[in-house]
């Protein structure tokens, strides 16, 4: 029965590297065509330093779980169980906060096209609370109002009446040249 496993063993090993042989042959195999030139280029500076980056990002990622393990082996049952407690509570915390933003989002999103105001403008809200995000509002679309009536009053001004209108004293070179 041993001999069996072995032998499957064995055998699917070998097809997988019979596999692994047949689409390396394929990658080689295909005709290299012209692909269009990509947007962004970059320089081996450029990938220096992105690697760089990532690769300190990692270290810090891994340093601080390093620290965290330490914390946790250095303490007894009850200590753990109040941390990891405290850590799951601040998680919900942040999540809770996260959903009351987006919902609070939402809600400005929808006062907003009601008032006939640009929706960009969300991102100008504070989203802390329901009380902060009206007075935001509030002061947005009184803000709002008093610039697009100012634009307005601002075109409606002019120093002269148009060209050619009948206050004008300047008389048209055209119309005189048919003798009118």
């Amino acid at each position: 029965m041993e001999e069996n496993m072995n032998n499957s063993e064995q055998q699917l090993t070998e097809t997988a590297a019979t596999a692994e042989v047949n689409n390396s042959v394929q990658e080689v195999e295909k005709p290299k065509t012209e692909s269009a030139p990509s947007d962004k280029t970059f320089s081996q500076a450029d990938v220096d330093k992105m690697i760089s980056a990532r690769l300190e990002r990692e270290r810090k990622k891994f340093e601080a779980e390093k620290e965290e393990a330490a914390k946790l082996a250095k303490m007894n049952a009850e200590q753990k169980k109040a941390y990891e407690d405290k850590k799951r509570e601040e998680e919900l915390t942040a999540r809770e906060t996260a959903i009351k933003e987006k919902e609070l989002r939402y809600t400005a999103l929808n006062i907003l096209e009601e008032n006939k105001l640009p929706t960009k403008l969300v991102e100008c809200l504070n989203l802390t609370s329901a009380e902060a995000c009206n007075k935001s509002i509030e002061a947005i679309k009184t803000a709002w109002a008093e610039a697009l009536t100012a634009a307005v009053d601002a075109r409606l001004k002019s120093k002269q009446p148009p060209a050619y209108s009948g206050g004008n004293e300047e008389t048209d070179p055209f119309l005189e040249g048919l003798g009118l």
